[in-house]
């Protein structure tokens, strides 16, 4: 059906690498990104209450 000189899989293996790559990245920083917002979010949390906790020392 379809007869692929070498040149031509090599074009089809870097692409498929470079897309490969993309992918991983992309899902890679979306995990790095809600964690960095769960961590802000337990600093924010963590700092309203040690300010409750001391408010309620006075």
């Amino acid at each position: 059906m379809f007869e692929f000189d070498q040149e031509t899989w090599i074009y089809f293996a870097l692409i498929a690498v470079f897309l490969i790559y993309f992918i991983w990245n992309s899902r890679r920083a979306k995990k790095n990104r809600k964690a960095r917002k769960n961590q802000n979010f337990r600093k924010r949390y963590m700092a309203r209450r040690n300010e409750e906790k001391s408010e309620t020392k006075i």
